[in-house]
Order: C-alpha cells, then structure tokens, then sequence
C-alpha cells in the first residue's frame, strides 16, 4: 500500500488533516541518505501540491510531479533533468 491510499484505486492527499482525492504524484528522495535509485512518493490534491512541493525544495530534495498513477525510476542526478513545479 503506497502512502495516501485510502482503498482500492483511491489516493488521497499526503498532506497532514487533508482527505482529497490526489491528482498528483510528487516524487522525491533525499539525496543524502539515498542513491539515486531510491524513489519516495507522496500523492497531492491540486491544492496542496505546490506546498509539498515546496517542501522538499526547500530542503534541497530533488523533486518530479507526474499525475497519480505514473510512476518515475529516478529522482535528480546529472542526466536527469528537474521538472519544474506546476
């Protein structure tokens, strides 16, 4: 079961007390503790996604948003170009 999933083909939203429906995978991982091989994915609502976003940038975590449902197999690296937020 993957975080924010609340059933059977439902994500909700990663964000703390948030219970909408997840449009967004935003894939991420810390590149301290992590190779590059490594991926964490939190699901968000369209309005929390620019906050978790944000989040993870701002403690220099590499970040990818793909829809709900898409999966990545690498987050950063020098081949790897960042997705800008939406």
């Amino acid at each position: 079961m993957r975080l924010g999933a609340v059933g059977p083909g439902t994500d909700e939203c990663s964000r703390a007390g948030c219970r909408e429906r997840a449009a967004h995978a935003v894939h991420w991982r810390n590149p301290k503790l992590h190779d590059l091989g490594r991926v964490k994915t939190w699901t968000a609502c369209d309005e929390h996604e620019g906050y978790l976003v944000e989040f993870l940038r701002a403690r220099d975590f590499p970040v990818v948003v793909t829809p709900v449902g898409e999966t990545v197999e690498r987050v950063g690296g020098a081949d790897v170009p960042p997705q800008e937020a939406r």
